[in-house]
């Protein structure tokens, strides 16, 4: 696929200088093969001893060049980035290279106020020590929520920070079993989730998981969802897509719920963080009692994401029911912060439904409707 002149000159710096992958090279030189105007400004790059026009009085001083040059490199790794991420196949939606988004770094009030807003009352908890529960070298804020439950919020400096920092504690709390570690959040019995939130971390802690259904769903069920709502779309800045189609026995439909933005790191450089998850749904036209032996089914992507089951037709799995998992976080214990971080499926993509049962198959699409 052949790149934009304006994308490849941007990178042309870094290639110069033998700073691009193998495969950014790869995508550069093909371009290169087939662009004389690009070529000319490749070979200035490499020209060591570049002729100037005699500008003695309005040279810039060479603390000025440098500025200038490594804000030129910033801007070619932006390119980079944005190529990267169109061969992945990852669009990047309503981003402007060198600008920020609306709200990179979130404060302590950000994030009390966005839930409070939700409807969640937060009381400071002082019978807590916050020095217990640091994260690495982070204290979190503790508070009481509506039933008793403690939040924890830890605000890094930013969302590198983020990433340094817990992943060093969950190295400290090496898994024991099943991918899961053994930290203060999980002792005693207790019920904890935790969620990402840009340069913030939030863990819901409950001491104990109420005996009852009933009080499980007044005390954690409604209260998880409202927290996980408000964190997905007001903190995460997240968003929903809504994929939709039949074929002649079958209906589909997939919600997917992802965030993705861009943040510069120390060094200047832009990264990625994402987030996604995919909620299938598939219904028989006809009487599901009909449908016996062998049965599976997989929804697939444009960007290459598959969910699969060969495991039998039960009509519960397929219902529309959203999990708390739909909205993001995951349990404390766990080494990520749950869903994806794949490729993203664009609204102009396409899923692909394969449905196998009572030895007949039908395949069938869905794609993308009008949100409201």
């Amino acid at each position: 696929m052949k790149q934009p002149c304006e994308l490849i000159e941007d990178i042309l710096p870094l290639y110069v200088e033998d700073e691009v992958s193998g495969k950014t090279r790869e995508i550069v030189e093909e371009h290169l093969r087939e662009c004389p105007g690009c070529q000319n400004l490749c070979e200035e790059f490499k020209n060591p001893n570049p002729v100037l026009p005699d500008l003695k009085e309005s040279l810039p001083e060479a603390n000025t060049l440098k500025r200038s040059f490594k804000r030129l490199k910033i801007w070619a790794l932006a390119g980079l980035v944005l190529i990267i991420l169109a061969g992945i196949g990852i669009g990047v939606t309503s981003y402007k290279a060198g600008s920020a988004a609306p709200k990179d770094i979130l404060s302590l009030n950000d994030v009390t106020r966005t839930l409070k807003k939700a409807g969640l009352t937060l009381i400071p908890d002082s019978a807590l020590k916050p020095e217990n529960y640091k994260m690495g070298d982070k204290a979190p804020s503790i508070y009481k929520l509506n039933s008793g439950e403690n939040l924890f919020i830890y605000c890094f400096t930013s969302i590198g920070e983020r990433n340094t920092e817990f992943k060093e504690w969950e190295e400290t709390n090496r898994p024991i079993s099943g991918g899961m570690v053994q930290n203060m959040f999980t002792t005693q019995g207790k019920f904890s989730r935790q969620y990402a939130a840009k340069n913030t971390i939030i863990v819901y802690s409950l001491s104990k998981i109420p005996d009852t259904g009933a009080e499980l769903e007044k005390k954690v069920t409604l209260l998880l969802t409202t927290l996980s709502k408000a964190i997905f779309y007001n903190l995460n800045d997240g968003q929903q897509i809504v994929f939709q189609g039949e074929g002649d026995h079958w209906k589909g439909k997939v919600t997917l719920n992802y965030y993705q933005y861009f943040w510069p790191d120390d060094q200047g450089i832009l990264r990625y963080d994402s987030w996604n998850y995919e909620q299938p749904t598939l219904e028989f036209k006809g009487d599901d009692r009909t449908i016996t032996g062998n049965f599976s089914c997989e929804f697939k992507s444009s960007a290459g994401s598959s969910l699969r089951t060969d495991s039998g037709f039960h009509p519960d799995q397929f219902s529309n029911q959203n999990s708390l998992n739909f909205y993001g976080g995951t349990s404390a214990g766990s080494p990520s912060f749950g869903g994806n971080n794949g490729a993203i499926p664009q609204k102009d993509g396409v899923y692909t439904v394969t449905v196998k049962w009572n030895n007949q198959q039908e395949t069938f699409e869905l794609k993308a409707v009008p949100q409201s």
